[in-house]
């Protein structure tokens, strides 16, 4: 058996050459890729489109091989392309290049999609070629549109099933103004049966009927709008104002009970900006609990207190508090959970929903025990500024 001449390759391996990375391997990937490649040239023009591409954008390969890859995305898209493409090759700054981010493409019947595109560069010094890998987001979109539908119905369930437990204490609402338009209306029939009724009394009394049937109205058209999920017209308001509107009603709760209102304001207060039947809607409710607080007790002292002032954040506050036995330890942030109640006939929604109306205003609904006995509900509301 003759010598291998010293020239000669020894071994598997050095008879075997070398295998080179070549279009069979990069093509087996393009195949095997689960998201769509596409590889274009610097000019734009479409040089590789991987199995998953075809299938995504409804074009086979021979047909966009060639071609500007603009054909792949809707307007105003396609036209810009060729403008930015010249931007990069003139500034060297890349505006996808390196980065992904969401955009649209268009099928090949037209079909406009949502995709992730991640660009990546291949620069030698015979080539300068980018590479995209795209994803279809459209089932993801679908998806996220599905569970955003689901949360908005099971959210509109929750606020109807809210609705119905909110019934008594609506029809209590409405009772206030409706008994206050019969006083009006009573006093008005007093004026006329005496035969000298004076047109300044009928006129008050006239005013009163119209005020407080657009306060039931009110009522009525923000019950819709909570429902409805509409926004709720807010505008300035005067603090002191605000709860003069409903001291009437206060007062009368208070004096059916044997309780005494006692008020104090602090002096010039900045305006805020909300909506004043709804914050008068949440004073009446802690009122009237406060009330319901010191219903029955031997208590000498049977008062409430409403006072105003100023946090040291710079908030405005309206104080409610209480003689009555206050709340118990460890229930401080139950009493605000939707249908808690310590009452035996109580719906448990009252302070849910002033917390959410006073959240909705940018402001804050907490308790707080009273020194010597009782509880205090603050409603702390930003102030606008002065």
């Amino acid at each position: 058996m003759p010598e291998p001449s010293a020239n000669s390759n020894t071994g598997a391996a050095a008879r075997a050459p070398a295998p080179a990375a070549g279009p069979t391997e990069f093509d087996a990937f393009m195949a095997a890729a689960v998201d769509a490649i596409v590889v274009i040239e610097a000019s734009g023009e479409i040089v590789a489109f991987s199995r998953s591409a075809e299938k995504m954008f409804g074009y086979a390969a021979v047909e966009v091989v060639g071609k500007q890859v603009s054909l792949l995305m809707p307007e105003p898209y396609r036209s810009a392309h060729p403008t930015y493409m010249e931007q990069y090759r003139t500034t060297g700054v890349p505006r996808i290049i390196g980065s992904g981010r969401e955009v649209e493409a268009v099928r090949s019947d037209g079909g406009v999609f949502p995709v992730w595109l991640s660009v990546g560069e291949s620069k030698t010094d015979s080539r300068h070629r980018f590479v995209g890998i795209i994803r279809d987001l459209t089932e993801q979109h679908a998806a996220e549109f599905e569970r955003h539908a689901l949360e908005t119905r099971l959210e509109q369930v929750s606020r109807l099933s809210l609705l119905g437990e909110m019934a008594a204490g609506i029809a209590h609402e409405i009772n206030q103004p409706l008994t206050a338009i019969a006083n009006y209306s009573d006093a008005a029939h007093r004026f006329l049966e005496r035969g000298n009724a004076d047109a300044d009394m009928l006129r008050s009394a006239c005013d009163g009927i119209a005020e407080q049937v657009q306060r039931a109205g009110e009522v009525i058209t923000n019950l819709r709008d909570f429902v409805r999920r509409r926004t709720i017209e807010k505008k300035k308001l005067n603090l002191r104002k605000l709860i003069d509107g409903v001291m009437v009603l206060i007062e009368a709760d208070a004096a059916h009970e044997g309780v005494v209102v006692e008020k104090d304001f602090a002096g010039a207060l900045p305006e805020i900006s909300g909506n004043s039947v709804q914050l008068q809607q949440v004073l009446l409710n802690l009122t009237r609990n406060a009330v319901d607080a010191m219903r029955g007790g031997m208590r000498r002292q049977k008062s409430l207190t409403i006072a105003t002032g100023r946090s040291g954040d710079g908030k405005v506050e309206i104080c409610v508090a209480d003689r009555g036995p206050g709340v118990s330890a460890g229930l401080e942030e139950a009493i605000f959970h939707p249908f808690f109640t310590t009452k035996p006939d109580g719906l448990g929604v009252g302070l849910a929903i002033s917390r959410s109306i006073v959240d909705a205003h940018g402001g804050e609904l907490r308790y707080e025990p009273r020194d010597g006995g009782g509880a205090t509900f603050v409603i702390s509301l930003p102030a606008l500024t002065e």
